[in-house]
């Protein structure tokens, strides 16, 4: 029975308070049919049971219970309970959702999560996921904005903000969370003060891009519990091992203890062990012990003590009705105890079992240099113990939940490893003079049969015996196991290992590359309307990445368009607008929800603003009258038509100063056909908005004849153009546009020449979009008659060139982004043109005939009596005007042979008379071949003209006779009835 009682207390002392032990104690054993005043003498004096670091290096398994306390601290619970938390030293920790709920039309979701179950010194860190918030100062209302990650900082599309803060320490000072109260209707009051209960408040904005994933995980790096220092009586925060211990044996939450039941004196003394500085290797020194670490009342008392005491290497022992601790360090012994002082055998074991040895310690902390996650620090080992032990390696695991320090998890590791090695153990019964000895003490034991000499040995278990009846004999039964200083050495420069978790680097889910972005933009027809496409090209080198979300905006606007979210990697954006620039910005996602950074670009769309592709293969081919060309098709979708000009220019033409002979051929056709002419042919592209290609594709055609002409006429204006003007002048022997205010006219009569504005040659304010010149008059109106109606070939010399009277950018009227052309330059804009017009009549222009409608000249055949000619100057800018240099036009009729066979002259006095059908415009000669003339005969031609001839034959004798004849006029012309 008495060797059952020592192992029954233990349980008590680990499962229940010690005020709860002292009592039932008393009612629940029994020493030896002892009761009464004596029992309890027994259960108050007898007994020493420890817990702590010495018994775990003991121990079969001295693994330790570090999931309840270490995994999951940071993690947001939602569930109905939770158990009570109590926080120690520096730790990161989130807790239960106390309360939770949206607002509005769910644009806030308002979470407010506790921490712990007492007052805290200070949040340092507030993360979401695995981001760190840089918070801004709280405003009038209390909330804190982040001013980092950016991710958080902004505002979503209602302009609600992504997110505000607030926390409370859990003193009775907090200010409540004012904006909770009025953002929730009632749902969270003034009444809800949350006393001693730290907590962080969070307002969430409703937002895809700030919260991808869903509600964050809410966590903090906070300063824990305030707590007595027994040394000098005050309260204030301390991670200080011995102190923490104390704390959570008085702690409402933790044994709750009155103080007559701690040993102070002890706890000052580990707390003074604690408090010592150790060296480091990387240089500066640490705290020898602290705790770092959580309570959850949901663990047992037994595991939350133990868990204490692996931070200090410490040992508990419940004596005499006190608890008394001992941190891991040596000391050394006072007394010195002889066979004399045993009374009975001694037990001597010089070794544990296999099953129990170990030469290897490792396990896991948390800290800050672990990101707070659960990480192995650098294992202890040593060579000498695996050779002891058969050259293999044992490990056993010594986990250290209230540890956060790598240099101190290896000294502790190290201190369990020597222990452990310090394997020779001693049981005995000694006499009474050994009851002032604890667990934890060091005796030097003399004992020559064994060979001790002074060898110190440390007290791991004590138990007062009781034997006999009513004569009891006393003695106590203690195991004593070796110890030597070197089991707490550590020298920090050869000793302590640099820490890399877990020598493997782990990317946290939330960790991802951000994704490559390329823009483009393209036209596309949309029932047969050309319309531009935005398109997005994303690309990840993030083997991670399974998604990408894609937004664009136009520059000018405040939010974003959302394209969309997929695994393909384009996207695109319909109906953007030419000209604009917009803002894109994509980001990778991966399964596990994980957002990337935004990747964020600009493009600024060409779609319908790119000028059409330039003509290719442009060629002339000369059938007789005609000139018929042919290119090929321009492929872009917005073509709207082709334009072609000409020049007499056989070298260095340019399309702006030629004149226009086809002003549009629609598309899909790539063919014309038009007059033949000597000189270069020109062709630009046009698309739907008008602009035009960059450069003129030209083909050149020489015609030495096309049949042989004869002038007729020939109408120079140039370089006098003496012709009728309306909005044109002449300057330079040019004919050019008006401008609205002429330079001498805005003298008004008055003022210096020197005052006048605008520019000497051109007047001032804005050029005439349009004016006409006609030419001078001949016979009436018309510039040429031709006497009758005849069909004559009309050609034309026309030399144009383009003037503009502003060079200066900056003199230029209305905005620059409105300008077409090349910034640096280009070919002169094709913005002016000048077109010759004809109209004609078959009547005498010296009466009053009726005239057609003037219409654009062509080179050509015209069937026509008279004809009027205007020149027709157009120019698209204010700027600009055409300029007419030659201005001449030519008419001329082909070659005509008009003859008659086997035509009797007769014999009349007259002669005989032939009408030419139709008539000549002009007669240059006549041949008459007579078939049957007689010795003597003659003829005479006489009145001879372009309508007829006459002609007589006669004898020698001067008689009129008649004789059959042939004849062949030729001259040109011919009049069209």
């Amino acid at each position: 029975m008495p060797q059952a009682i020592p192992a029954l207390i233990s349980a008590a002392v680990s499962t229940l308070g010690a005020s709860i032990f002292a009592s039932s104690f008393v009612t629940a054993f029994t020493f030896a049919g002892l009761t009464g005043a004596t029992a309890f003498f027994a259960a108050a004096f007898v007994v020493s049971a420890a817990t702590g670091i010495i018994g775990m290096a003991l121990a079969p398994d001295m693994k330790m219970s570090a999931s309840t306390s270490m995994r999951g601290r940071d993690q947001m619970l939602r569930q109905s309970a939770a158990p009570r938390k109590l926080i120690y030293g520096t730790v990161k920790v989130s807790g239960p959702v106390v309360f939770m709920q949206t607002a509005g039309k769910s644009e806030f979701l308002h979470v407010v999560v506790a921490l712990a179950t007492h007052e805290i010194q200070s949040v340092d860190e507030i993360y979401l996921n695995e981001d760190e918030l840089t918070l801004g100062s709280a405003g009038s209302d209390g909330l804190q904005a982040p001013t980092a990650p950016e991710q958080y900082t902004g505002t979503n599309t209602k302009s609600i903000p992504h997110l505000r803060i607030q926390t409370k320490l859990g003193s009775s000072n907090d200010a409540t969370f004012d904006a909770l109260i009025s953002g929730t209707n009632g749902l969270w009051t003034a009444s809800h003060k949350l006393t001693n209960i730290p907590a962080i408040y969070a307002r969430l904005g409703y937002s895809n891009e700030a919260f991808p994933n869903g509600i964050p995980n809410i966590s903090a790096v906070v300063k824990g519990k305030k707590i007595l220092d027994t040394r000098t009586g005050s309260t204030a925060f301390s991670d200080n091992s011995a102190l923490v211990l104390y704390d959570y044996l008085t702690s409402e939450f933790g044994l709750n203890c009155s103080t007559s039941e701690i040993n102070t004196a002890s706890f000052n003394t580990a707390a003074n062990i604690c408090d010592e500085n150790i060296n480091l290797k990387a240089g500066g020194t640490e705290k020898r012990y602290t705790s770092n670490g959580v309570v959850l009342t949901s663990d047992t008392p037994e595991n939350i003590i133990k868990n204490l005491l692996s931070a200090m290497g410490g040992t508990i022992t419940y004596t005499n009705g006190q608890f008394h601790v001992k941190a891991g360090a040596y000391i050394s012994p006072s007394d010195t105890l002889t066979d004399d002082d045993f009374i009975g055998q001694i037990q001597i074991n010089t070794k544990p079992s296999r099953r129990n040895n170990f030469n290897a310690v490792k396990g896991q902390w948390v800290g800050e240099a672990t990101n707070w996650q659960l990480a192995d620090y650098p294992s202890i080992t040593s060579a000498t113990f695996e050779a002891e032990d058969g050259n293999e390696r044992i490990f056993r695991e010594l986990d250290l939940p209230f540890t956060n320090s790598n240099a101190t998890a290896q000294r502790l590791a190290k201190i369990a490893l020597f222990r452990n090695r310090q394997q020779l153990q001693i049981t005995g019964r000694m006499k009474l003079t050994a009851f002032k000895y604890d667990v934890g003490d060091t005796i030097n034991i003399t004992i020559d049969r064994f060979g001790f000499s002074s060898k110190v040995f440390e007290i791991t278990n004590w138990a007062l015996s009781v034997e006999g009846g009513e004569n009891p004999a006393l003695g106590v039964d203690v195991t004593m196991r070796e110890i030597v200083s070197t089991v707490f050495d550590f020298t920090a420069s050869t000793e302590e290992q640099d820490f890399t978790a877990d020598n493997t680097v782990l990317r946290s889910p939330f960790d991802i590359l951000p994704p490559s972005v390329a823009v483009s933009d393209e036209l596309r027809l949309q029932n047969e309307t050309p319309i531009t496409v935005l398109i997005v090209n994303v690309a990840s080198s993030d083997f991670l990445a399974q998604e990408f979300e894609v937004s664009i905006k136009r520059n000018t606007e405040t939010d974003f368009i959302f394209l969309g979210r997929s695994s393909n990697t384009k996207f695109e954006f319909v109906n953007a607008l030419d000209g604009e620039t917009y803002n894109v910005r994509a980001r990778a996602i991966n399964s596990a929800g994980g957002v990337s950074s935004f990747t964020t670009t600009n493009h600024q769309v060409t779609g319908g603003t790119a000028l059409p592709q330039d003509v290719s293969n442009f060629a002339v081919n000369i059938i007789g009258k005609e000139a018929h060309l042919a290119w090929t098709p321009v492929t872009d979708i917005d073509l709207s038509h082709y334009q072609i000009r000409h020049t007499s220019a056989t070298t260095g033409a340019s399309f702006q100063t030629a004149q226009i002979f086809a002003r549009k051929v629609s598309r899909p056709a790539n063919t014309v056909v038009v007059p033949a002419q000597t000189g270069t042919y020109l062709i630009k592209a046009f698309d739907k908005g008008g602009r035009q290609s960059q450069n003129a594709s030209t083909s050149v055609c020489i015609i030495n004849s096309i049949e042989t002409g004869n002038l007729v006429s020939t109408i120079t204006e140039s370089p006098t153009f003496n012709g009728t003007k309306s909005d044109v002048v002449v300057v330079d022997n040019k004919l050019q546009l008006d401008t609205t205010i002429n330079f001498d006219s805005g003298l008004s009569g008055t003022g210096n020449f020197d005052d006048a504005l605008g520019l000497f040659d051109g007047g001032s304010s804005s050029v005439d979009n349009e004016g006409t010149y006609s030419f001078v008059g001949a016979t009436g109106d018309a510039s040429v008659d031709l006497g009758s109606k005849f069909t004559s070939r009309v050609t034309a010399i026309l030399t144009t060139d383009r003037l503009d009277y502003v060079n200066d950018i900056d003199s230029e009227d209305g905005n620059i982004d409105d300008k077409s052309g090349l910034w640096d330059g280009d070919t002169a804009p094709a913005d002016v043109n000048v077109k010759l017009q004809v109209s004609t009549t078959d009547g005498d222009p010296a009466g009053s005939p009726s005239y057609t409608d003037f219409r654009d000249f062509v080179v050509g055949e015209y069937s026509a009596r008279a004809f009027k000619f205007r020149a027709v100057l157009q120019s698209d800018s204010t700027n600009s005007t055409p300029t007419v240099s030659a201005l001449q036009v030519t008419v001329d009729m082909p070659d005509r042979v008009d003859y008659g066979d086997d035509i009797a002259s007769g014999t009349d006095a007259g002669g005989k008379t032939v009408t030419f059908s139709p008539a000549f415009k002009q007669l240059d000669n006549l041949a008459i071949t007579a078939q049957n003339m007689a010795s003597g005969d003659f003829y005479v031609i006489s009145s001879k003209s372009a309508t007829s001839f006459n002609v007589i034959f006669k004898n020698s004798s001067g008689s009129a006779v008649s004789r059959t004849f042939d004849y062949q006029a030729k001259g040109f012309g011919e009049v069209v009835s």
